[in-house]
């Protein structure tokens, strides 16, 4: 699939997840800052697994996470601007169609991105005493967020052929 259809794929995705996030109660139907960054949360995952191949839509992505990572700079946001740091790499690590391809990576990768992002919110939100409380607080509404970058990688990888959505007749034994 061409970089056209997986943008497509990814705001496809991205407009599922943030509709049913919102039809199901869990996005505010007037919160569209959610709702967007939901939906581009998708898109982005969508586009990830093909960043480690030399292309125009590579250089376009690192200029846009140049200016991420200038505007968390600016807003002191490190944390933040670390995590993008970490993940906009991690496609440059393996060849094409590599670990970014694979079935399980999106779990792998969104799990422990998501994994770290609490683990820094807690740090800051535990700084005296440990409450159960607190845990539910911080992990309320961005499990949204979990499901729209497995729902954007997954689309990716459906396009790119990655299952047989329609299996020929070989595939029967």
């Amino acid at each position: 699939m061409n970089f056209k259809g997986h943008v497509l794929g990814g705001i496809v995705a991205g407009s599922v997840v943030a509709a049913g996030a919102t039809y199901l109660g869990h996005v505010a139907p007037d919160d569209l800052t959610t709702q967007a960054a939901v939906a581009g949360t998708a898109l982005f995952f969508s586009l990830f697994p093909d960043l480690d191949t030399a292309s125009v839509a590579q250089r376009w992505f690192f200029r846009g996470v140049f200016c991420t990572l200038l505007y968390l700079g600016w807003i002191e946001d490190y944390e933040l601007a670390t995590l993008v740091g970490i993940l906009c790499v991690l496609p440059l690590l393996d060849h094409h169609r590599g670990w970014t391809h694979s079935k399980i990576s999106p779990f792998i990768t969104v799990g422990l991105l998501g994994t770290t992002y609490e683990y820094w919110r807690a740090r800051q939100a535990f700084l005296g005493e440990f409450n159960w409380d607190n845990v539910h607080t911080l992990l309320e509404g961005h499990w949204v967020f979990f499901i729209a970058g497995i729902a954007g990688w997954y689309t990716h990888l459906l396009l790119d052929g990655r299952f047989k959505v329609f299996p020929t007749g070989q595939d029967h034994h």
